[in-house]
């Protein structure tokens, strides 16, 4: 009788501490994964230009109006880091290199993110200006 009851009493524990590492997973990856795989349009700002963002492994790419570039991304918490950012070195009309020339600054400096839907926000900590992007 003593060892059907430990074995009903660890059946129970290990039964709750699975679902609390569940709990904690998800909570977890949903914040981290909110991100990878979606791309976005850049609406704030240039939106003619089709600027673009895309989110993969902790990778970000897209278009800034005339280079394709690409970098390496970190998201703890709402904060949010751009590291290495490199482009290619195409030249285009000088509206074109004056919206990406802001734009890849912009995108460097951005401290934190807002996801609402379809429609992130990056926000900077050194200008009042921000980007919001639409997910296309």
């Amino acid at each position: 009788m003593k060892k059907f009851f430990i074995f009903i009493l660890l059946l129970i524990c290990s039964c709750s501490t699975t679902e609390q590492n569940k709990i904690t997973e998800n909570n977890t990856t949903d914040k981290k994964d909110i991100l990878d795989g979606r791309k976005f349009k850049l609406v704030s700002i240039y939106p003619e230009m089709g600027i673009t963002i895309e989110f993969n492994d902790n990778k970000i790419n897209g278009f800034s109006a005339v280079n394709r570039y690409s970098s390496l991304y970190e998201i703890d918490g709402d904060i949010f880091n751009v590291y290495n950012l490199i482009t290619t070195l195409m030249s285009g009309s000088k509206d074109k290199m004056k919206a990406e020339d802001e734009y890849l600054r912009l995108l460097k400096d951005a401290t934190s993110y807002k996801v609402e839907g379809k429609k992130l926000t990056l926000y900077t900590l050194l200008s009042s200006n921000y980007l919001v992007f639409e997910e296309i």
